[in-house]
């Protein structure tokens, strides 16, 4: 079980809001958390873990350019949560943010968690730490500790287990894997931007004015009991590809 006694500052990131507005929110029929026009003609869909230092990584350097197409019109980006990586309870961060997509914010709390990983490392995910996030970016505390535990919120986690990727941050474009030019390297910027620019329609122009872009309120799953996983000593942080066991 999480020790209940972890610290529970949990800093915000600034600007979350203004980061996703105007954007789009649905899920896949997997229950994956999707941003973007679902009729975008490229879907880049990341298999990733928030305890995965590479997908921290990722999020920091490429995430960024990712969504500025998105703004376009151009992706649609699809976020596939698994559990890989060093930092302890992945299960139960990635639970945390698919719940807080229950209440409209699965994006401002992939933020969240992803600048976590970096600011309190092995004790990021704390039960109390995550439980202050929730206070913190306004959700409903009930709400999202039904969530939580609920089997809709492990069905989603199976279905992604069962994708049967076993690297992250893995990336596909239009479901073609994006390779990075160094093995066991994590894509780069440019990778996958040139992947996204490849499999773009040549007849296809941008969307200029995002202003009017109707945001799409979505469910997430509903939720029932299942237990924690447990914090533990870690590994040191890198920027390499993460491995499930």
């Amino acid at each position: 079980l999480i020790v209940s006694n972890q610290p529970t500052e949990a800093v915000i990131p600034t600007e979350l809001e203004a980061r996703y507005e105007g954007l789009d929110r649905s899920l896949s029929q997997e229950g994956y958390p999707r941003i973007g026009n679902p009729d975008a003609p490229v879907t880049v869909q990341e298999y990733a873990s928030f305890s995965c230092p590479g997908c921290e990584a990722f999020h920091d350097t490429s995430f960024g350019a990712i969504l500025d197409r998105v703004r376009t019109g151009q992706v649609l980006f699809v976020y596939v949560p698994l559990q890989t990586g060093s930092i302890p309870n992945a299960p139960g961060a990635a639970r945390a943010a698919l719940c807080a997509g229950q209440q409209g914010k699965f994006w401002e709390m992939h933020d969240v968690l992803f600048a976590w990983h970096t600011q309190y490392a092995n004790t990021a995910f704390t039960q109390n730490r995550l439980l202050a996030g929730v206070d913190a970016l306004g959700l409903d505390n009930g709400t999202f500790t039904s969530c939580f535990n609920s089997q809709s919120i492990s069905n989603v986690l199976d279905s992604a287990l069962g994708e049967g990727v076993s690297s992250t941050p893995t990336i596909d474009v239009n479901g073609v894997t994006v390779n990075a030019g160094q093995s066991g390297a994590i894509p780069s910027t440019a990778e996958v931007l040139q992947a996204i620019d490849d499999a773009t329609p040549r007849n296809w122009s941008p969307t200029l004015d995002t202003d009017d872009t109707e945001t799409v309120e979505t469910e997430e799953p509903e939720v029932e009991e299942t237990e924690a996983a447990d914090v533990e000593a870690t590994e040191e942080v890198d920027e390499t590809a993460c491995e499930s066991a």
